[in-house]
């Protein structure tokens, strides 16, 4: 057996060394899409590693997968802070929906695609010829991977930096939801099919630093103060207003 270990040793700092050599390739490819400076370049390329690319057997552990369990739960937790804190008022369950809209593989495949991730992902041959580069299930993987390399190489402050730049910042995109975003519309039809006069939108407050200002903005009927809504853009301010508005004036039979 003694024979068979320096071999062993030597191939196996071999191929340490040829995947050192890649990773730092990858680096400047990843560096034109996003600017963190990685201390680890192992770990970018684990990042964009699929099972399939992996040249030595048994080492699964090698490949994006556990890095995409972690970065799933990074994700996660950034996107539930950001809601929690730009929409103080929305209950449990608007805020539900909100999230498993942008954590979906749809959207995170997509934004994946966008920033050329695709591009990057380490297969082999055959899973090349089977089109799995763009798969949104494997798209949405590296996603998550890539945060989950940042997270340990930088820290959640890096990793949530990316999240925001690149998920958070287009929330309200991605975000279609009409039961979360028509409130405004649906008061003025109410309004119209009761005949009651429009409500008029006013901001009232804005209080934070420029980078996070909080808007309040009341709404008005007849020139008399109705409700109010606080949230970190005028829009979803004016639609958390406009959804107290409508319950309060169909509990208070206006219909």
């Amino acid at each position: 057996m003694k024979l068979f270990k320096k071999p062993m040793k030597y191939f196996n700092n071999l191929y340490k060394f040829v995947v050192y050599r890649k990773s730092k390739r990858l680096l400047r490819k990843v560096y034109d899409i996003h600017s963190y400076r990685f201390h680890s370049p192992e770990l970018v390329y684990q990042a964009f590693l699929h099972t399939s690319g992996i040249k030595t057997p048994n080492d699964r552990n090698s490949s994006y997968e556990r890095l995409e369990f972690l970065g799933d739960a990074v994700l996660e937790l950034a996107v539930t802070k950001y809601l929690f804190d730009t929409y103080p008022e929305l209950p449990e369950g608007d805020l539900t929906k909100m999230r498993s809209k942008l954590v979906n593989k749809i959207t995170l495949s997509k934004i994946s695609k966008q920033l050329g991730f695709s591009r990057l992902l380490k297969i082999s041959k055959g899973a090349e010829k089977d089109n799995i580069r763009n798969l949104n299930s494997i798209l949405s993987d590296i996603y998550e991977s890539f945060i989950g390399a940042l997270y340990l190489d930088g820290s959640w402050k890096e990793a949530n930096k990316f999240i925001s730049n690149t998920l958070l910042s287009k929330h309200e995109i991605l975000i279609p939801s009409p039961d979360i975003q028509n409130y405004k519309g649906q008061l003025f039809e109410y309004c119209q099919h009761n005949n009651i006069n429009n409500p008029e939108f006013v901001v009232t407050n804005t209080d934070g630093p420029a980078h996070e200002i909080n808007f309040e903005v009341s709404i008005y009927l007849n020139n008399k103060f109705y409700s109010s809504g606080l949230a970190k853009t005028k829009k979803y301010a004016e639609q958390i207003a406009a959804k107290k508005a409508l319950n309060k004036l169909k509990s208070e039979n206006w219909e």
